[in-house]
């Protein structure tokens, strides 16, 4: 039995002249077992393996090189509901002066409806590259020769 109270998680504390029983050994690991046990089986507070592989299944992250042809398509893991593209290392969207036209390095695409350049099918990912940028209009620049791209793919 221990001279000094219990410690905050009530685990028995000894001080130099006490003698310990065989007893409050079981006492102590039988409450953290209890403590520890409670913890780990707290969904609120730790996922459950179900929720771990649906977070693990339900992104993919990638990238494509672009091949500089008007269309390019990306075979994704799954069929996702929400897809971003974006051009690495470049501005979403800026205009060009000298050639008055905007260049798109980036695009959203759903099942419901897609932004300019970009379109899904099933687990495909189809990017495009403006061939002829007409003055004042828009040029989709998402698989532009040798640029590299990133998406990120909701399922």
């Amino acid at each position: 039995m221990p001279t000094n109270n219990k410690t905050s998680l009530g685990l028995n504390s000894w001080v130099g002249t006490d003698k310990p029983r065989r007893s409050d050994f079981v006492e102590d690991n039988t409450l953290l077992d209890n403590i520890l046990k409670s913890h780990f089986n707290d969904t609120k507070k730790h996922l459950t393996e179900k929720d771990r592989t649906f977070l693990n299944e339900s992104i993919a992250v990638g990238n494509y090189c672009g091949d500089g042809e008007e269309t390019q398509e990306i075979q994704l893991p799954f069929e996702p509901k929400f897809v971003l593209i974006y051009l690495e290392n470049a501005a979403v969207n800026f205009f060009i002066p000298a050639a008055e036209y905007n260049l798109n390095n980036t695009a959203v695409a759903s099942k419901n409806g897609c932004s300019s350049g970009v379109f899904i099918m099933g687990d495909k990912l189809t990017v495009c590259q403006t061939q002829k940028p007409q003055k004042g209009g828009v040029v989709d620049n998402l698989n532009s020769f040798t640029d590299s791209y990133v998406y990120i793919a909701f399922k």
